[in-house]
């Protein structure tokens, strides 16, 4: 069973829940409200520091500040530990999970876990030796496609199908925190789909669930959306994240979605059929009309409801003789004339 069989519901919904951004048993709560928001899966991310960033890599904060990344990231990372409690946290919920590694060292720790599949950030697509050796694992991969040309996702999507793994889902994003709807541009999800023949999905970064809602309805098969158990603990991310709330409004806009599209055969749902004769209209008589009597056009006249001829034979009956008296008012049918 491929890894989207493995999901009845389509897409697949996924928590971020991100690095340890606060204390296990908050982490550890989120879980719980991830499941019970109606999260597929969570999300965790694993790293380390000194494998991820220089020492003098820094980040450009909205204020203009710049911060290091390694002191940033040497701040929340998870150790083994970590990830076996959030692992047996996770089975408690009975809910899965995946996490998005940033060198061999992290797949190898993973690895002890067997995970589901593994996701990449859009910063490690231009990494193609850590794709390809991610890809030799054999396990399903989420591909982020963030910052990416067309050109930079076709030389990921190649050294993947080199390495012989043909499970491969693309996610577009924008990775901005957050993202801005008007440059969510999720057309390019039908150009990922129909350049590389592989599913794609959305890593939405946004602080709404408008763009995932609108990425169901263009086929993303994966909705992945930060996630945060508070937004008054202000942990990383929490501008593109949604808390419990937000989250579970989204899960229910996005499950409705491929409903409301429906099949595209044009034809009557059931709760019209009622209606069909109740709001559509027929011929009913304007006046008495006397048996014999030869009906003109202002004897005639297109009412609700629809319980006589359809308005459309309308000159058919016009210049018909009756053969009983009809009362005003009564729906005329083929068998007055």
């Amino acid at each position: 069973m491929s890894f989207l069989e493995s999901f009845p519901d389509k897409p697949v919904i996924i928590a971020e829940l991100g690095a340890k951004y606060a204390a296990m048993d908050i982490l550890e709560r989120t879980v719980h409200a991830a499941k019970e928001a109606g999260a597929d899966l969570v999300k965790f991310q694993t790293f380390r520091a000194a494998t991820l960033a220089q020492p003098d890599a820094t980040f450009r904060l909205a204020d203009g500040r710049e911060v290091s990344q390694y002191e940033f990231f040497a701040n929340y990372e998870l150790s083994l530990a970590d990830h076996e409690r959030l692992d047996a946290c996770c089975r408690e919920a009975r809910i899965g999970w995946l996490s998005t590694p940033s060198h061999p060292d992290d797949v190898a720790l993973l690895e002890r876990f067997e995970p589901i599949a593994y996701k990449t950030g859009s910063d490690d697509l231009t990494n193609i030796p850590f794709l390809r050796q991610l890809a030799e694992r054999g396990r399903p991969m989420i591909v982020s496609t963030g910052m990416a040309s067309i050109a930079e996702v076709e030389r990921a999507v190649d050294a993947i199908v080199a390495a012989k793994n043909q499970q491969l889902i693309l996610l577009h994003a924008v990775t901005s925190y957050p993202a801005m709807s008007e440059t969510a541009n999720l057309r390019a999800i039908e150009t990922l789909r129909c350049a590389f023949g592989f599913p794609v999905g959305l890593s939405d970064h946004t602080p709404d669930e408008l763009t995932s809602v609108l990425a169901t309805a263009l086929g993303a098969v994966v909705i992945e959306k930060h996630f945060v158990l508070d937004h008054a603990l202000k942990l990383p991310d929490d501008e593109a994240a949604l808390d419990p709330q937000e989250f579970a409004h989204l899960v229910k806009r996005v499950r409705l979605t491929p409903k409301a599209l429906g099949t595209g055969v044009k034809v009557p749902v059931a709760s019209e059929l009622e209606w069909r004769t109740r709001a559509r209209k027929s011929l009913h008589a304007s006046c008495d009309i006397a048996r014999g009597q030869s009906i003109g056009p202002g004897d005639v006249a297109v009412r609700r409801p629809a319980t006589g001829i359809a308005p459309e034979h309308f000159e058919v009956v016009v210049g018909r003789q009756a053969r009983r008296d009809i009362a005003a008012g009564e729906p005329l049918t083929w068998n007055m004339f």
